[in-house]
């Protein structure tokens, strides 16, 4: 099963970069630095970005919770960033109407993400949040594109370093919203 799988997965053009288990070691390892970073703190606000942040986010809801249960209020955004695979457009963001409600507006927000490449559309999210009159926003990402930016925007929390300029899929990560689903993170050669 695994061969045809793997099979099926370079037809598409896909290379193994991070296996599952490495994924899972990583987002574990993650969670202990995230726990200690906000040991002083009663609540959280974690801010999941929608659609791709939702794997990662959840998987790293799940370590945070075994370490330190009830501390982690969930409220997602949307945003998005590519009109198709390295199309970037303006950043879109979208926050549901329950948002303000949802959060604690004296904790910090820890915001979850894929993937930093350019910034633009999390440094709007950023900004975006601290206007709301949150205290402070940190970042936490599975993967960062090592690559120049226009704007400031370093992630607090990585479990990945990206040195490639290849399109990356699985883990919540998409290519024409596909592939999105995968339990590991893959090169695609165009």
């Amino acid at each position: 099963m695994e061969s045809s799988l793997s099979n099926n997965l370079e037809h598409h053009g896909l290379s193994l970069l991070h296996d599952r288990e490495a994924v899972l070691a990583g987002i574990d390892q993650l969670a202990d630095k995230i726990v200690a970073a906000y040991a002083a703190y009663e609540v959280i606000n974690l801010v999941p970005v929608i659609t791709g942040g939702m794997q990662f986010g959840a998987a790293l809801l799940t370590a945070l919770e075994k370490r330190s249960p009830g501390k982690w209020i969930v409220a997602p955004v949307f945003a998005a960033a590519y009109l198709n695979d390295q199309v970037i457009s303006e950043p879109a963001i979208e926050f549901p109407g329950t948002f303000d409600a949802r959060i604690n507006e004296g904790m910090p927000v820890l915001i979850v993400d894929d993937l930093l490449d350019s910034g633009t559309t999390i440094n709007e999210l950023i900004g975006q949040i601290l206007a709301k009159g949150i205290p402070a926003v940190q970042l936490a990402v599975l993967l960062e594109r090592n690559v120049p930016r226009t704007v400031d925007v370093r992630p607090d929390f990585c479990v990945f370093d990206l040195q490639s300029d290849a399109w990356v899929v699985g883990f919540g990560m998409d290519s024409e919203q596909r592939f999105r689903g995968l339990d590991a993170i893959y090169l695609l050669q165009k």
